[in-house]
C-alpha cells in the first residue's frame, strides 16, 4: 500500500525493497473459499513475543500456553511481528486503520477517530459489505463514531476493570470476554458473516490474574533480564531517560525483590488467565459449527520493558516494546502452511488490510500496511525489508516519555529521540546485537549505514507528515 509504495524511492540506496509477487486475485483463486469467512480478532494488552509458550526462546521456559500454541499450530505464526508505535490506545487505532500514527491522527485514550478515518476500518469496510460486527472489551479510544461501524458494540474507552459483577458473583475479564464472545456468537445468523474483535486488559496493570491461576509460579525463580544492569542503563544519554517515565517504572516494578516477583508473576498469570479465556472462544466457535470458516487472528498491541535497559513500561523503540506475537489461523490457510513460523516482518497494521484481503473486499489506499494473505496461501506476495516506528506527544507528564522515531530493518535499527536537547541516535546492528547494547551511532565504521537508515527516515516523514 502507500507504505510499500515509498520503499521503492530508496532501494538503490540501501537493502530495503517493495517486492511484489503474484498478484492477490490469482492467490485467491488458488486458495478460494466456498463462503466469505468470519473473523474473529484477538488483541491482548501488553503481551511481548517472548510471553507463550510457542515462542522459539520463551521468556521462561514454566509458562505455558497449550490454546495459544495450538492456534499456531493448526496456524500461521509471524516470529518478526512489531507494532509502529507501542502504547495501548495507539495501536489498537493502527489495527484498525491498518495506519500509521502520523496518518490517522489519534494519540490519546479520549481522543476520537476522525469520521472519515473510522470510515476506512476494518469494521466499517466489512458492516458495508453486510458483515455483523462486534466489539468486546478495551477499546482503548473515543468512543465517538462506533456506533456507525460495530452493530454490538460492549467496550469501553478506558483502561477498565480485572473483575466484572455478575449474576453469578464477580469474574475475571478474560472469563467474562469470553462468555460474552460466545453470546455474540450464538447471535450470529447462518446466512451472515461476522466479525468479532476481542480486547483484553490481560496481562496489563494492575496484574490480577483470575484466582484459578493465583497460585501459578511461586516456586519458580525468574531470573533478570540480561541487560538488566546499570552498565546497560548508563549505556544511554542520562537526559533521555533519567527522568523519563519508563526509569519511574523500573523503580516502581522492582523496588525489590519481592516487589520483582510479584510483578512478573502476577503479569505472566494473567498470560495464562488470557490462554483459558482464548480456549474457551475457540470451543465455542467448535461448539456453534463456526469454526471451519472463520479466520481467528491473535496479536497483542505491544510489548513490555521486564527491566532490560534498565527500564520498565513500553513507549520506547526497543525490541522488548515493540516486538509482539501474530497468529492467522482459518481457511485460506494452506493445509501445508499449518504450523509454520514465518520471518517475514509483520506489523499491527498489516491486521486490517490482510482481514480485508480475505474476505476479498479492496484495501483502502489510505492503509498503510500490506496484506499478508499471500503467505497465509503459500505465495509470494508484497514484502518489506523495514518500517517506520514512532511515539510522539502522547503522554504529558511530571516523568515524560521522551519522544522518539526510528526505522527498523530486518539488521539494523535507528531511533532518534526527538524533544531534548542536543537530540540522541542510537544505532544498533540486530544481527549481531539483538539486546541493544552496542550503540554504533559514533561508530566511524557504520557512518554509511547510519547515513541511509537517516534518508530512510526523512523518506518515511516526508511521506507520512
Amino acid at each position: 500500500m502507500r507504505a510499500c509504495h515509498s520503499m521503492t524511492l530508496l532501494s538503490s540506496k540501501i537493502l530495503i525493497i517493495c517486492f511484489v509477487g503474484l498478484s492477490l486475485h490469482a492467490c485467491r483463486n488458488q486458495a478460494e473459499t466456498p463462503r466469505r469467512p468470519n473473523f474473529v480478532v484477538l488483541i491482548s494488552d501488553d503481551q511481548r513475543w517472548d510471553q507463550l509458550s510457542y515462542a522459539d526462546h520463551p521468556l521462561i521456559p514454566e509458562l505455558h500456553t497449550p490454546h495459544l500454541d495450538r492456534l499456531a499450530e493448526h496456524g500461521v505464526y509471524f516470529t518478526d511481528a512489531f507494532v509502529t508505535t507501542p502504547i495501548c490506545a495507539v495501536s489498537r487505532a493502527s489495527i484498525m486503520t491498518g495506519r500509521y500514527a502520523s496518518t490517522h491522527g489519534m494519540n490519546h485514550f479520549r481522543t476520537p477517530l476522525h469520521p472519515e478515518v473510522i470510515s476506512k476500518t476494518y469494521p466499517a469496510a466489512l458492516q458495508d459489505r453486510g458483515y455483523k460486527t462486534g466489539i468486546l472489551g478495551k477499546w482503548g479510544m473515543s468512543t465517538e463514531g462506533t456506533d456507525e461501524i460495530f452493530d454490538v458494540f460492549n467496550a469501553w474507552m478506558t483502561q477498565g476493570v480485572y473483575f466484572h459483577d455478575t449474576d453469578s458473583g464477580k469474574i475475571h475479564n478474560a472469563e467474562w470476554l469470553a462468555i460474552k464472545a460466545r453470546e455474540f456468537l450464538e447471535s450470529c445468523t447462518t446466512g451472515q458473516p461476522f466479525c468479532l474483535t476481542v480486547c483484553y486488559k490481560s496481562p496489563h496493570h494492575p496484574y490480577q490474574p483470575d484466582k484459578r491461576d493465583k497460585g501459578l509460579y511461586e516456586d519458580v525463580q525468574i531470573p533478570k533480564r540480561e541487560t538488566d544492569t546499570p552498565e546497560a542503563y548508563k549505556a544511554m544519554a542520562p537526559h533521555v531517560m533519567e527522568k523519563s517515565l519508563n526509569r519511574w517504572c523500573y523503580f516502581d516494578e522492582r523496588k525489590d525483590e519481592a516487589t520483582k516477583d510479584s510483578f512478573e508473576k502476577n503479569f505472566l498469570r494473567c498470560v495464562k488467565s488470557l490462554d483459558r479465556s482464548v480456549g474457551k472462544i475457540m470451543q465455542s466457535l467448535q461448539d456453534l459449527e463456526l469454526d471451519e470458516n472463520t479466520v481467528v487472528i491473535f496479536l497483542s498491541d505491544h510489548g513490555y520493558l521486564w527491566g532490560e535497559h534498565g527500564l520498565g513500561g513500553k513507549w520506547l523503540l526497543y525490541e522488548e516494546s515493540i516486538r509482539i506475537p501474530i497468529i492467522f489461523r482459518g481457511p485460506g490457510i494452506l493445509d501445508s502452511m499449518q504450523g509454520s513460523k514465518l520471518e517475514q516482518l509483520a506489523l499491527n497494521i498489516d491486521i486490517a488490510p490482510t482481514i480485508l484481503d480475505m474476505a476479498g473486499i479492496t484495501i483502502p489506499d489510505e492503509m498503510d500496511g500490506i496484506s499478508l494473505f499471500p503467505y497465509l496461501s503459500g505465495y509470494q506476495g508484497q514484502t518489506r525489508s523495514d518500517f517506520f516506528m514512532e511515539h510522539v506527544g502522547i503522554v504529558d507528564a511530571e516523568n515524560p516519555i521522551p519522544d522518539s522515531r526510528g526505522v527498523r530493518s530486518v539488521d539494523w535499527k535507528y531511533i532518534r529521540y526527538v524533544n531534548v536537547e542536543p537530540e540522541v541516535e542510537e544505532l544498533y546492528h540486530l544481527g549481531d546485537d539483538m539486546l541493544e547494547l552496542q550503540n554504533l551511532a559514533q561508530d566511524p565504521n557504520h557512518m554509511d549505514v547510519k547515513n541511509l537508515l537517516r534518508e530512510r527516515y526523512d523518506d518515511y516523514m516526508g511521506f507520512l507528515q
